[in-house]
């Protein structure tokens, strides 16, 4: 009865740590598949909610396994805390471009703070049929005035 009861933890944990996770196919380089689209954005707005939500282990979850391997939680939450508080307090989020490159998938991601937009790239791996996140840089715009 012990081994039984095992295997049913065993089997939840697996299901729940793997639903933090999306499955995905690979697909050719440039641009993403509308279904791909769908998966990266579902991705990525889970883990901005998470970050809202002040659920740091839920939005580390959906980090790579390479991003975890190297920033601890606590250095996590630090990072997001200091430099990107935008994301916890944004006011909306909208998505760009999606692109499928070597390294994995790229991610445009707008952030609506205090009345301006943020530019986040997102890159992200699949690994196993698994998205993570890998980074997300700020794309400072600049203003450009005609002389």
């Amino acid at each position: 009865m012990e081994k039984v009861k095992a295997l049913v933890v065993a089997v939840i944990t697996t299901l729940l740590i793997s639903g933090c996770s999306s499955p995905v196919e690979v697909e050719k380089l440039g641009s993403c598949s509308k279904e791909r689209r769908v998966v990266v954005k579902n991705h990525i707005t889970k883990q901005i909610n998470a970050l809202t939500a002040g659920d740091w282990q839920k939005a580390y979850n959906y980090a790579a396994a390479s991003f975890q391997e190297s920033v601890s939680l606590n250095l996590f939450k630090a990072l997001i805390s200091k430099q990107y508080l935008f994301l916890i307090s944004n006011d909306g989020i909208t998505f760009g471009k999606c692109t499928n490159t070597e390294q994995g998938i790229n991610q445009i991601v707008l952030i609506d703070y205090q009345g301006k937009k943020r530019t986040l790239s997102y890159d992200l791996t699949l690994i196993d049929k698994r998205l993570g996140v890998v980074a997300a840089n700020e794309i400072e715009q600049t203003d450009q005035v005609a002389a």
